[in-house]
């Protein structure tokens, strides 16, 4: 019973009630039982209009009332008024209809996007006290050791202790093929445990990790509108008033110059209120971006608002932070070059200040040798290295720039090497370097190509790696320009001048804390989420959750396609609307093209727009 009921007053059931006595009142009609059809007419309207009608009261009551409901009301009752009471009863019959169909859209879409971020584990099982316990995922703290079992989703970002199994990652990075993960692989909340079992570390509390922040900036970027978007909101405020000014004075100024009856006049005024309801453009316009934002969820590329749309779209130029963007990001110790003390002590005191950073290089460090001496006041000085305090001695770690900061002289034959060094002094001495690689990520190469493909026509190369390194790199990807040793100021002035020179939109693309300036500078800021750094991506316009750099092209590809759709439905709803509009100001056209250039027009708007859920990639 409560499902029938529920039913009934849903505007599915409002929708089915009307139409029943609608058409039980067209049969009496035929049959002339005049009395009959009024009242099965007017309980079709009423059936079918009552919540439009309760939303214009509303309106009345706050001064905001020329909206589409308020028009749809006028319009329905003036036609009832006027003694057109199929018209009357179909115009509000039609509109309903319309509202079923536009929610069944948008349904449709948070639907699509919410089963891309249905990805948090409510549970995760965790040691305490020497014993597994099952425990709300919230509850996880950093440093837990949490057990995934094989089909367990990840319930927080971790670090793998033991075990080996793949990892699917789809839900997070949009990446079908599953990744192998083993003792020291970072997984990602979220990602689903194939195949295996595995021992963790809790890295990340669950509010804080991967999946958390997915769902967090998807629901935020409805908030950031597109100008398309603030475009709709700002002529619909200008453009309601003046249409029902107009359709006033087609109501008023023909029959009292004598040109037509009052009848005909009210009739056409009535036409035209129902053709300039401005929903199709209220409705599909911001569809067009809310389904874009999807299509791109699920490739595993995040933007933040529509309001990244058009700049992604302009992109003209591209640069690139060179480690973990370009690179892999995975770099290994392949040499120790030691000075003034043994190989092993160079690395333990190199370790024990960089275990306090999360930059790839120095992981490598701490993974190659971990150190048992503690290490105090460890600063990270962003872009250049770390220094703090062991034993008493003043340890510093970092690349040339920062030995030259200190005043630590560096012997030539050092510098020679065509991999990165990590140089390490005490109290000012040089005592040796650490050889550090890194490869070249696979699909960079092909991601420049179809950059380039896509029409961007400039690309560089922003690193605070070494001359001789960077330009090696960026030679065999084939960039235009190169500029290496910088600090994280120099990247950004560098950026600035780009921006002020540049013609089309300037895009940087990075993932560390040095990279957070020139991400917030640049017209459109990437981060490569997987790996990024939380300033990184809390700077950034738009997040790649995966290390794929072929993502690029695909985001600029979709930001165009959204801009287009939006765009084509502004000029098809404004066109048809325009057109008929003229029409029934001369009495050409009649009630059924008015609720045409309604809900149809509406229709065939959120029709197009939903084709932006159909993702689309660069080579296609």
């Amino acid at each position: 019973m409560k499902k029938i009921i529920d039913f009934l007053c849903s505007e599915l059931g409002r929708f089915v009630i009307g139409a029943v006595f609608f058409i039980n009142a067209l049969a009496f009609d035929i049959k002339q039982f005049s009395v009959v059809s009024l009242i099965l007419y007017i309980c079709a309207l009423a059936t079918s209009g009552f919540s439009v009608y309760v939303d214009a009261i509303k309106g009345l009551l706050r001064r905001d009332f020329l909206d589409e409901k308020f028009l749809m009301s006028i319009a329905s009752i003036g036609a009832m008024i006027i003694g057109e009471y199929t018209e009357g009863v179909a115009v509000m019959l039609f509109f309903l209809l319309g509202e079923l169909f536009e929610h069944k859209a948008v349904t449709s879409s948070r639907k699509r996007i919410k089963s891309l971020l249905d990805i948090c584990p409510d549970e995760a099982t965790v040691v305490r006290d020497g014993e597994e316990t099952v425990v709300d995922a919230d509850e996880v703290e950093v440093g837990d050791t949490v057990i995934i079992k094989a089909g367990d989703r990840v319930p927080v970002d971790a670090i793998v202790l033991s075990g080996f199994a793949d990892a699917d990652t789809s839900a997070i990075t949009g990446e079908s093929v599953p990744r192998a993960v083993s003792p020291g692989s970072h997984i990602e909340s979220g990602s689903i445990i194939i195949g295996g079992a595995l021992v963790c570390r809790a890295e990340k509390c669950a509010s804080e990790s991967s999946a958390v922040r997915i769902l967090e900036m998807i629901e935020n970027a409805n908030e950031n509108k597109a100008k398309e978007e603030n475009f709709i909101t700002a002529f619909s405020r200008v453009y309601t008033p003046i249409v029902v000014g107009l359709a006033i004075l087609i109501a008023i100024i023909p029959p009292a110059f004598g040109l037509t009856e009052w009848s005909d006049s009210v009739y056409r005024a009535l036409i035209f209120l129902v053709i300039s309801c401005p929903c199709a453009l209220v409705i599909s316009v911001p569809m067009a971006f809310f389904a874009g934002i999807g299509s791109a969820a699920s490739r595993g590329i995040l933007y933040k608002g529509g309001n990244s749309f058009s700049p992604v779209a302009k992109t003209k130029t591209v640069a690139f932070d060179k480690t973990g963007t370009l690179t892999v990001g995975e770099f290994s110790v392949i040499g120790v070059l030691a000075n003034t003390i043994p190989e092993d002590e160079l690395l333990e005191y190199a370790s024990a200040i960089e275990q306090y950073s999360n930059h790839p290089i120095a992981r490598s460090i701490v993974k190659k040798r971990s150190s048992s001496l503690a290490a105090l006041d460890v600063k990270e000085l962003a872009g250049r290295g770390s220094v703090g305090i062991v034993n008493g001695k003043s340890i510093v770690v970092g690349n040339v720039l920062l030995m030259s900061d200190l005043g630590v002289n560096l012997p030539k034959e050092a510098l020679l090497s065509d991999n990165s060094l990590v140089f390490v002094s005490i109290d000012k001495n040089f005592v040796g370097a650490i050889e550090i690689s890194d490869k070249i990520k696979n699909e960079a190469r092909n991601a420049i190509k179809m950059l380039r493909k896509v029409g961007v026509s400039r690309t560089l190369v922003l690193s605070g790696d070494k001359k001789s390194r960077a330009e090696s790199i960026g030679a065999e990807l084939g960039i235009d320009e190169i500029k290496s040793e910088l600090l994280p100021e120099d990247k950004y002035d560098l950026l600035k001048r780009e921006i002020d020179k540049n013609k089309g939109k300037v895009m940087y693309v990075g993932d560390g804390i040095n990279d957070a300036p020139a991400l917030a500078l640049a017209d459109v800021g990437v981060a490569m989420g997987a790996v990024g750094s939380d300033s990184a991506i809390e700077s950034a316009d738009l997040v790649i959750m995966s290390d794929n750099l072929e993502r690029l092209p695909e985001a600029i590809i979709i930001a165009r396609r959204t801009l287009r759709i939006a765009k084509q439905n502004i000029v098809f709803a404004l066109g048809v609307k325009i057109a008929i509009m003229i029409l029934s100001a001369f009495g050409i056209a009649n009630m059924w093209l008015a609720v045409f250039a309604d809900v149809g027009v509406a229709v065939l708007a959120i029709l197009n727009s939903m084709r932006n859920l159909i993702g689309g990639r660069a080579d296609k």
